[in-house]
Formats: C-alpha cells, sequence, structure tokens
C-alpha cells in the first residue's frame, strides 16, 4: 500500500472540525488482530526444531514481549549464551506470517468499524510488530484498503511505551495531536498515545476494564458501532 496516499475527507461545520478527531490511528495486535495464539504457537513451532516443546505458559509471554528479548531470554535460562537469536527471530517470523495468512482473526466490529470510518476520519495502524505481519493480515482479512497508514517496528526508533511510533504517524498523516485519538489494548501503548499528545480510547475485547485503562476513554469491544463512534468523538454515522 502507498503510504503517501491520501483518502478526502466530506465537508464538515466549524463545530465538527473544532470537535471530531479528523485521524483515528489504531493499534494492531490486540486491538485490531486477535493474533495472540500467532505469536504463541509460531515459537512453540520454531523451537520444536531444536528438541524443545515449550508450554503454553511458558510460551504465553511472546504474546506481549518483542520476539528478541523473549528469544534472549528464552535461550539464557537454558544456558545458551552463544545462541543464533537473530536466526531463530527470523525463522519464527517466517512461520508467523504463514499462519497470519492462513488465518486471520480480527476481533468481533473491526472491520464494521473501519467501514464507518471511510470517508469521516483518516485511518492508521501504528505497531511495534513488524510491517509484513500487519501488511500480510490486513490483506488476507480483505482491510487493506480501509487503511491509510501504516506505522511499524521498523519505522519507530524505540517501541511503545514511548511516544515514537505515534510521533511518526502524525508527521506523515500531517495531522497534529489535538485533531487525532489513539485506540489502544494496552498501558504501554495507552502511555505512547498520551506521551504523543493523543486523546485515547482503551478497548478490553477480553480484557476487563481496570487500573491499566487510566484516563482513557474505554468500551468493551467493538461490537456496539454506535457506542465506538461515540467514544470515537464521531458519534453520527455517515449516511449508507
Amino acid at each position: 500500500m502507498d503510504p503517501s496516499r491520501r483518502f478526502p475527507l466530506p465537508p464538515t461545520t466549524q463545530r465538527d472540525a473544532l470537535m471530531a478527531p479528523t485521524a483515528v490511528l489504531l493499534d494492531f495486535d490486540g486491538v485490531i488482530a486477535d493474533a495472540e495464539n500467532y505469536h504463541v504457537a509460531a515459537w512453540q513451532r520454531t523451537l520444536i526444531a531444536m528438541g524443545w516443546e515449550l508450554t503454553d505458559e511458558a510460551a504465553s509471554p511472546a504474546a506481549e514481549m518483542d520476539d528478541r528479548p523473549f528469544a534472549a531470554e528464552l535461550f539464557a535460562r537454558r544456558g545458551l549464551d552463544e545462541a543464533d537469536v537473530d536466526g531463530w527471530v527470523r525463522k519464527k517470523q517466517e512461520l508467523t506470517v504463514r499462519l497470519i495468512r492462513l488465518h486471520p482473526r480480527t476481533y468481533p466490529g473491526v472491520a464494521e468499524l473501519l467501514h464507518a470510518l471511510e470517508g469521516r476520519a483518516r485511518v492508521a495502524v501504528v505497531s511495534t510488530t513488524w510491517r509484513e505481519n500487519v501488511d500480510a493480515f490486513l490483506e488476507a482479512a480483505g482491510l487493506a484498503e480501509a487503511v491509510e497508514l501504516i506505522v511499524a517496528k521498523e519505522d519507530a526508533a524505540a517501541p511503545k511505551p514511548a511516544p515514537d511510533a505515534y510521533l511518526v504517524a502524525l508527521e506523515r498523516l500531517g495531522v497534529a495531536a489535538d485533531r487525532a485519538i489513539a485506540v489502544e489494548d494496552s498501558p504501554r501503548g495507552l502511555e505512547a498515545a498520551r506521551a504523543a499528545g493523543l486523546a485515547r480510547l482503551a478497548v478490553g475485547h477480553r480484557r476487563e476494564r481496570g487500573e491499566w485503562v487510566g484516563d482513557a476513554r474505554f468500551v468493551t469491544s467493538f461490537e456496539d458501532l454506535d457506542e465506538v463512534l461515540g467514544q470515537l468523538g464521531l458519534p453520527d454515522r455517515k449516511p449508507s
């Protein structure tokens, strides 16, 4: 997808222009993609080649940790200080992409939300995962055309909770922080958005509201589209 492509917005009243965001910046893993099992299963299958049977419990941190520190920590616990961490990360990444293409699992309501945002707000994915994963998922799920910009691991100097990825997205979109809102599912992501000066909407999906939400807005899922649009500051649906 051409990241320089721009999606035109419909005319707005002065009140709408002051109140409504012009860009919605969505995290990927845990917001759009139900991706936990991809990372866990990919590491388990990759390490079988080393004769390891990694339990679900031992593999579960892979759902939230970056691949390299996860692998380095795992190998260090086994006393394998000279292991080719980068090589095993590459093998795991290749398998992750294959799994994504075979079974792109979106959370309920994602497709409907992206469709509702068309022509009303510019949409970007801002993620700490590899661009290859995001591209493969959006293409396989039939959602690629709904996303204008992807900012991935390769694009930011530091991962969340640093604000770098969000700052890159704002710069590439040419949108001020006070005209955009971020959608996140974790305290690290919410902190990154806060540090970038963004309004924040936390989505729980399978996670209950708690201290991790802080002062962000909150929805339990994307299934109630009217509620989600209202929390985004876009309460009126576009004409169908």
